[in-house]
């Protein structure tokens, strides 16, 4: 897989489980990312159909393509998520969780697949820490 070049525009879909019950809806959100690529690495900023309305300053992200594999972290510039009745709630005070995504390259589709994951909640405790995990899947085509 070929993709290094300086600067490239980077489009897909993240999906995530909206809900608490055995019947959970899965969310389908468009995202598109601006990256600048020396070697291997990369930085940029990215754009989502959920939340692009809701931030002033960019969303920023960072990571490196190894052969058929990518791992970039996407930092909101503060905390949102959504409330039980599906409203979207801001918080400036409180820094967003930085979400991981791992993917690899898939011949048969020409792009990018894999899961993202993003620590919900972190408690310590005497013996070491207890984490919740949110976690979905994404698929990103270069443009």
């Amino acid at each position: 897989m070929n993709i290094i070049h300086n600067k490239q525009i980077w489009k897909g879909t993240f999906t995530y489980n909206e809900g608490y019950d055995e019947i959970d809806q899965y969310i389908v959100v468009n995202f598109k990312m601006e990256l600048v690529f020396n070697a291997n690495s990369f930085v940029g900023t990215s754009t989502d159909s959920e939340s692009e309305n809701l931030f002033d300053q960019p969303i920023k992200v960072k990571g490196f393509i190894d052969d058929e594999k990518i791992s970039f972290t996407l930092n909101y510039p503060f905390n949102y998520y959504k409330d039980e009745n599906g409203i979207i709630i801001l918080n400036k005070e409180i820094k967003h969780p930085e979400i991981h995504y791992l993917g690899f390259w898939e011949d048969d589709k020409r792009s990018i697949s894999g899961t993202w994951e993003m620590t919900t909640n972190e408690e310590k405790y005497l013996d070491g820490y207890l984490e919740e995990f949110t976690t979905g899947e994404f698929e990103m085509r270069r443009q």
